[in-house]
């Protein structure tokens, strides 16, 4: 293994936690926002269907 500087081998470790919370904060940021699309839809459904079991 090539001669690697401690300094170095702390800027590197430090910029890969950084990228992967970045990473883990905007995937959790989507899965919301998915999780939100998703019980908006369905609660769409629900209130569609109950206006066809009132109708029926």
């Amino acid at each position: 293994m090539a001669d690697i500087s401690e300094r170095t081998l702390q800027i590197a470790i430090a910029i890969s936690f950084a990228t992967g919370f970045i990473t883990g904060w905007q995937a959790n940021r989507m899965r919301r926002k998915f999780l939100d699309w998703r019980k908006k839809r369905l609660q769409d459904k629900l209130s569609e269907t109950q206006k066809k079991l009132d109708l029926a």
